[in-house]
């Protein structure tokens, strides 16, 4: 796998339908340790005003979307999988929510200059290949005096997984790939700058409390267990990875019997000058 981040393939099987993601979605709602609003948190950073076009750029299942439409804005749900646009369409019908899905690169959106007054994207910029492309356009797109706001991982999240996982796949003769975040976390400030210069970053401290090893390990499996070097393309490594994990993670529970895994995040936010 040329690069686990970005590798069209992978995006394709991991993106291609929402159920891989939902399960990490849903591993937020039922074991964070603080309550469950980061969108909520998240979206009074974006300072939304009813009437206001959102574009949202990697906007996945659409899981912001029916928070834009209660602060009275329009969304423009806008995700390179086709899988992701079809679940934006249905779940805006059955919950009549104003949104635009559009199926496109962020390296290439399909807007005007100027023409959106909000713009978020949230946790994807690390799947972009070219990130600067894909934040000159955002840029491009947003009105003067708009606000942006990008949502990321801290550099160290997910790291009881991440160390897990890169211990069982060594001694198994894997080679573990970098996290997805590596490519674009909340150290990313300068680079943010470069298109967006007055941006702030904004930290959200939490952890995931998982009540038993399956879920933990459901959440494992959703993702992270692929991220090795030229992963089989049968998906054998999961069998073999799955029960290293489990001891590793094991050694880990507290005495009250949960796994606890940090995992702050937060967002960049500006006003476009």
């Amino acid at each position: 796998m040329p690069d686990f981040a970005t590798d069209p393939t992978y995006l394709a099987y991991q993106y291609g339908t929402s159920e891989k993601l939902r399960i990490r979605q849903e591993a937020h709602e039922h074991y964070s340790e603080r309550p469950n609003d980061f969108f909520v948190w998240a979206l009074d950073l974006l300072d939304l005003h009813p009437g206001q076009l959102v574009a949202d750029v990697g906007c996945g299942p659409g899981a912001y979307h029916a928070l834009v439409a209660t602060a009275g804005c329009t969304a423009i749900g806008i995700d390179a999988s086709y899988g992701m646009m079809r679940d934006v369409a249905a779940q805006a019908t059955q919950q009549r929510l104003t949104v635009w899905p559009v199926q496109a690169s962020a390296e290439r959106l399909p807007l005007a200059d100027s023409s959106v007054d909000r713009l978020m994207a949230n946790h994807m910029l690390y799947h972009v290949p070219d990130q600067e492309a894909a934040l000159a356009e955002m840029r491009r797109v947003l009105k003067p005096g708009g606000r942006v706001m990008l949502a990321t991982n801290a550099e160290d999240a997910n790291d009881v997984f991440h160390n897990a996982h890169s211990a069982a796949a060594q001694s198994l003769g894997y080679v573990p790939t970098p996290r997805m975040s590596s490519r674009f976390h909340l150290g990313h400030l300068e680079l943010v700058q470069r298109f967006f210069p007055g941006a702030e970053v904004h930290v959200r401290e939490d952890a995931f409390r998982f009540p038993t090893l399956d879920a933990a390990l459901r959440y494992y499996a959703s993702g992270t267990v692929d991220a090795i070097e030229h992963a089989p393309r049968d998906g054998s490594h999961t069998a073999r990875l799955l029960p290293l994990v489990e001891a590793h993670l094991r050694g880990q529970m507290d005495a009250g019997g949960s796994l606890r895994v940090p995992k702050a995040a937060g967002c960049f936010v500006a006003i476009k000058q």
